[in-house]
């Protein structure tokens, strides 16, 4: 069988090439043309030399290894450590990846590799890694709205583990504190037995009377009524309650004390129990406060 060399280049340039690109595309690394071709050349150059000199010691993993560290330096910057391990292992990623998805496609085209079938794999890999990449990215941004609040009611206190909703805007109306909505269930170990039943008549009920709750003067805790309206009702009716405290630990360890009342859901908050409370967007300009504040102390 014979081999030109102006294929074997061209199409080892045109694959490492689009394995760099689409590497730079999905991490956001800033794609400088001329970079990649530089290191394109470098790696088709390579696969050339190791073809041509036949010496076994091109073929070692750690020349291997070397070849795809001068490939990746000369595409993209980097700026730390961190930053070039999470591109290498972003560039072999992708790499096992597109291999895989070739294989796959040489062996149901009866061991046929054409340009078409490199074609394609390119194609499938590029849609499979931006699935994946972005699926990691958005359960990473998920995981960073997450937090675990305490509530202290009546010298009774339960930790929670809470989401900030920023679409929660909900507050009230007399003192103007935010609300944080907490699942009835999750609140009965701090209820007295008599308040618990009534707040969940109170769900239950149509009419929404919520005097006799009000009449009641043995609770020994300060109860809200809020009116808010939700996408498929207007003038919904929710009980609130003044809590001792409130404790939210941030993902930075930071302990802030909320200045909130909680509002009280009939249902589960999270259909998937990810979480049994929902916070409110102005907790992350108190983080943010928070953070300022630490820095400016630690100066």
């Amino acid at each position: 069988m014979e081999y030109y060399i102006e294929y074997i280049f061209a199409e080892n340039f045109f694959i490492d090439f689009m394995l760099l690109y689409i590497t730079g595309n999905l991490i956001k690394r800033k794609i400088i043309f001329k970079r990649l071709i530089v290191a394109s050349f470098i790696g088709a150059i390579y696969v050339i030399l190791t073809f041509y000199i036949g010496k076994i010691f091109m073929t070692y993993f750690i020349v291997k290894f070397s070849i795809s560290l001068l490939m990746l330096a000369v595409a993209f910057e980097t700026s730390n450590v961190i930053s070039s391990i999470r591109l290498v292992l972003s560039f072999y990623i992708v790499t096992l990846i597109m291999v895989g998805i070739t294989w796959m496609l040489y062996f149901f085209t009866n061991n046929k590799l054409t340009v078409n079938i490199i074609l394609l794999s390119i194609f499938m890999g590029s849609a499979v890694l931006k699935y994946l990449f972005y699926e990691i990215k958005l359960r990473k941004e998920k995981s960073s709205f997450f937090r675990t609040i305490t509530i202290k009611i009546n010298n009774k206190q339960k930790p929670l583990k809470a989401f900030i909703d920023t679409g929660n805007e909900l507050v009230d109306p007399m003192t103007g504190k935010p609300v944080i909505i907490v699942n009835i269930e999750c609140l009965k170990d701090l209820l007295e037995d008599n308040l618990f039943i009534a707040i969940t008549e109170f769900y239950k009920s149509k009419d929404k009377n919520y005097i006799n709750i009000f009449l009641e003067n043995n609770y020994k805790l300060k109860l809200r009524v809020i009116r808010y309206n939700t996408i498929s009702n207007k003038g919904e009716l929710m009980i609130c309650i003044v809590p001792d405290n409130v404790t939210i630990l941030s993902n930075d360890k930071n302990i802030i004390k909320a200045d909130a009342i909680i509002g009280i859901h009939p249902q589960k908050i999270s259909q998937n129990d990810d979480y049994d409370a929902l916070l409110f967007k102005k907790l992350l300009d108190w983080e943010c406060e928070n953070l300022n504040e630490a820095e400016y102390k630690s100066c």
